[in-house]
């Protein structure tokens, strides 16, 4: 096991680098198609800063859009792997620590009582009732082993925190509108000053969750031989849930409560991956094929039923059902056998 994460990236070098191409093209295809295609001479143009008046949306809404992409997909791809590392559980993902329902009823309860807000409003409250529910679901908790209580608690909060949130909406049909943003996921409202402001809070988790992956690692071999090999659990418990806590209220202030990515990408990652690989090397390969998968989910969204564009969550949502029920079918053939 390394002692950093980063004598691995040498030896993983060429196939990060070819995942970080496949989100370049992937990244240049969301630009240049959608319910209006361009050519790849105009995006090349709006790229290098051509101030065609033409151009306006490429630069005014794809580029962010696919600078929002990229940065939720891999928070919640890195979020999800260290969740399931730490619960060791490979169908748990960030929505088990309730972040995604407590930003969601911390916006939804600011729309109720101060009315419309400003993107930036919505997002800073996002942010709080992520990091809120966070504190909470491990406080539930309690201390000693995490495996079972954190997801449990977290499926707790979460289901009575949507179950406000829809009491909400019911109260106030007229602004149902905002109010499904929130429970579905999207990247309509990614701007470049939110990208500005959530792109250190996600870089600092992914840091976070470098650093400690090694000792997230040995909390698998029991919490006393972990102990035995100088690892503190409940501050390595503590590192990890502050790593997902950052990475998931970056996208959820960005997206929305979006789905499934935590839970795909981080199986996508070991398959790309040698057996031996650590978890720091599963993080940094988790990264650019979450930034992938929601590059071409939300690419799909506003490509195929164009004039009209299904939100990111619900694509990610038709997608990853059934990679769901297939890791659980896989799951109960291994358990059987």
């Amino acid at each position: 096991m390394p002692a950093s994460p980063f004598p691995v990236v040498t030896g993983l070098a060429p196939r990060l680098a070819l995942l970080w191409l496949l989100v370049a093209g992937a990244g240049f295809a969301a630009l240049a198609l959608g319910a209006q295609d361009y050519p790849a001479g105009a995006v090349w143009q709006a790229l290098r800063g051509g101030q065609d008046p033409t151009l306006a949306i490429l630069r005014e809404m794809r580029v962010p859009r696919a600078g929002a992409a990229v940065l939720v997909g891999a928070a919640l791809a890195v979020a999800g792997l260290m969740m399931q590392a730490l619960t060791r559980n490979p169908l748990a993902d960030p929505g088990l620590t309730g972040v995604n329902a407590g930003a969601a009823l911390a916006v939804v309860a600011g729309l109720y009582c101060a009315g419309p807000l400003a993107p930036a409003g919505l997002a800073g409250l996002a942010l709080l009732g992520a990091a809120g529910a966070a504190v909470l679901v491990r406080g539930l908790a309690g201390a000693g082993d995490t495996t079972l209580r954190l997801p449990l608690a977290g499926a707790a909060f979460s289901s009575l925190c949507m179950a406000i949130v829809a009491l909400v909406v019911l109260l106030n049909p007229e602004a149902r509108g905002v109010y499904r943003f929130w429970m579905v996921g999207s990247l309509s409202m990614a701007d470049v000053a939110m990208l500005a402001w959530m792109a250190p809070l996600a870089g600092f988790g992914l840091g976070l969750a470098l650093l400690v992956a090694r000792q997230i690692e040995a909390l698998g071999l029991g919490a006393e031989l972990a102990g035995a090999l100088g690892v503190h659990p409940a501050r390595a418990a503590a590192g990890a849930l502050l790593a997902i806590t950052c990475l998931a209220g970056a996208s959820v202030a960005l997206a929305g409560p979006v789905g499934f990515v935590g839970l795909i990408a981080p199986h996508l990652a070991r398959w790309v991956l040698p057996k031996a690989a650590g978890l720091a090397a599963q993080v940094l390969a988790a990264a650019p094929l979450g930034a992938l998968v929601t590059l071409l989910a939300d690419l799909a969204g506003r490509r195929l039923p164009r004039p009209a564009e299904l939100p990111l969550g619900i694509v990610l949502a038709l997608i990853g059902a059934p990679v769901f029920m297939a890791l659980v079918r896989r799951m109960l053939r291994a358990g059987a056998a």
